[in-house]
């Protein structure tokens, strides 16, 4: 058996992103990946087309923020805070999604291990990292589960649970099931389990993530680029006084300034 891998593992938050730094070297996260190299889904793709590109990435922009909060309140149902579904999810959809999840949960009967199994965050030796939604046992067999709140399940979906598998293979000797929670308001159950990792009817391998990810590499000159670091912003900012601009049309613009 291989040694186990231990990296020191930090999720950064930059400009409103989120980066991963192992052993203090950047490392590219799993869907960062995915994004950059592989091309939209052809459903996608014609749903973008008959939209127009302005109104698909603005209501993709609230189908993310949605994701986010749905994935939310089933991490905190995980960690047995209440979720106030009246106050937080007024809409149907959401309300649907989040009951979705309690209703898998009676099904299928998850243990979660250990509040560190929640939100995880790994890393592989082969240089990316990435966060697991949820590593749980089912029927004493242990599971990798990513939750989706997508109209659809994509290959790049069942790429990311191969590379997650991987790395949390590194870093524990336990070799996972990997599975894909489909909550969709649209379906009479609201969910589906997803547990076959194919595409094109072939099983995926994680040699086939790595073959994604050296073209990412390739796009990118061959090397893993470093994050443009910001690491602050002022408090106040300003452009003109609006004294000046608006009252005294004769008097010249004040250059921007910056108040830390």
């Amino acid at each position: 058996m291989n040694a186990i891998y231990k990296p020191i593992i930090t999720k950064q938050v930059i400009d409103d992103s989120h980066y991963y730094f192992v052993d203090g070297e950047y490392v590219p996260g799993v869907t960062t990946i995915l994004h950059e190299t592989l091309p939209t889904a052809p459903q996608l793709r014609q749903w973008i087309g008959d939209l127009g590109s302005e109104k698909a990435q603005a209501r993709m922009e609230v189908a993310a923020d949605r994701g986010t909060r749905i994935h939310q309140a089933c991490e905190d149902l995980l960690r047995a805070r209440p979720v106030n579904l009246k106050r937080d999810f007024p809409k149907y959809d959401e309300k649907k999604c989040i009951t979705s999840f309690v209703d898998w949960v009676n099904v299928l009967h998850p243990t979660v291990v250990s509040p560190d199994h929640i939100e995880m965050v790994v890393a592989s030796k082969a240089g990316f990292a990435g966060t697991l939604d949820l590593f749980c046992m089912i029927e004493n067999e242990p599971w990798i589960v990513d939750f989706k709140t997508t109209s659809g399940i994509y290959d790049s979906h069942k790429l990311q649970l191969i590379a997650y598998q991987q790395a949390y293979l590194e870093m524990t000797g336990v070799n996972a099931n990997v599975g894909i929670l489909h909550l969709n308001h649209k379906t009479k159950k609201g969910w589906t389990f997803m547990t076959k990792m194919e595409i094109g009817g072939r099983p995926l391998e994680f040699g086939d993530f790595m073959k994604v990810f050296e073209v990412y590499k390739v796009l990118n000159g061959g090397v893993i680029r470093p994050v443009p670091l910001r690491t602050a912003y002022p408090e106040i900012l300003t452009l003109y006084e609006q004294e000046d601009v608006w009252l005294d049309k004769s008097k010249p613009s004040s250059v921007m300034s910056a108040t830390a």
